[in-house]
C-alpha cells in the first residue's frame, strides 16, 4: 500500500484535531505535515498531534501567508492530499495550489462565494475536490442522509416531505458577508 502524504494547512484547533485523528488511524499509512504561517502554531500543532497519537507521524512547516516559497513548492510536489483548515477566504488560493500540483483537496469552509470559486478551479481536474466538509453543512448533511435512508428503509417509502437539521453553534443573528457570528470568544 502506498504511503499517502497529507498536508494539513492551518495549525489551529481544527487542524490539530484532524491531524490527531489521522495520526491515530492505524488502518492507513500517512505521512502528515501540518503547516501554519506562524512557526509557533505549526510546532505546537505537530507536538500536540505526535504526543496525542504517541508516535512521530506528523511534521510541521511554517508556510508563507501568501504565495509559495521554495520549501512549499517542494512539499506540494510530493503531497497527495491537502486538507485546508485555513479561514474560508483562503480556499480559492489553496485549491489553486492543489490543482497546480495535482493534489486531492478537501476544505471545511462553508463560504458560498469561495466554494463557487473552488468549483471553477476544480472543473476538469483529474483529482478529487471535496468541499464544505465541516460541521455544517458537511457533517450535518451526512447525518441527515443517514437518517433519511434509515427512515425510508424502515417505513418502506421513497421520499419524505422535508428534513430539517440545525447546528446549535450557529447564531440566528449572523451578519454578512459570510453569515457567521461569534457565539463564544474566538
Amino acid at each position: 500500500m502506498k504511503r499517502e502524504n497529507i498536508l494539513i494547512l492551518g495549525g489551529g484547533g481544527i487542524g490539530q484535531a484532524a491531524g490527531l485523528i489521522l495520526a491515530k488511524n492505524a488502518l492507513f499509512d500517512y505521512h502528515i505535515t501540518i503547516g501554519d504561517m506562524f512557526e509557533h502554531a505549526a510546532k505546537n500543532a505537530g507536538k500536540f498531534i505526535n504526543e496525542g497519537a504517541n508516535c512521530e507521524r506528523c511534521y510541521c512547516i511554517t508556510t508563507p501567508a501568501s504565495g509559495l516559497n521554495d520549501e512549499m513548492k517542494a512539499l506540494l510536489k510530493k503531497t497527495d492530499i491537502i486538507l485546508d483548515c485555513l479561514p474560508g477566504s483562503e480556499a480559492p488560493r489553496i485549491a489553486q495550489y492543489a490543482r497546480d500540483y495535482k493534489c486531492h483537496y478537501a476544505n471545511l469552509t462553508e463560504y458560498v462565494k469561495e466554494t463557487e470559486e473552488v468549483i471553477n478551479i476544480a472543473t476538469g481536474s483529474e483529482n478529487g475536490f471535496v468541499l464544505q466538509t465541516g460541521l455544517a453543512p458537511g457533517y450535518i448533511n451526512v447525518l441527515a442522509m443517514y437518517l433519511f435512508n434509515k427512515f425510508t428503509s424502515t417505513y418502506n417509502v421513497e421520499k419524505v416531505d422535508s428534513v430539517n437539521m440545525k447546528v446549535g453553534a450557529l447564531s440566528k443573528h449572523a451578519r454578512e458577508p459570510y453569515f457567521y457570528a461569534y457565539t463564544w470568544s474566538p
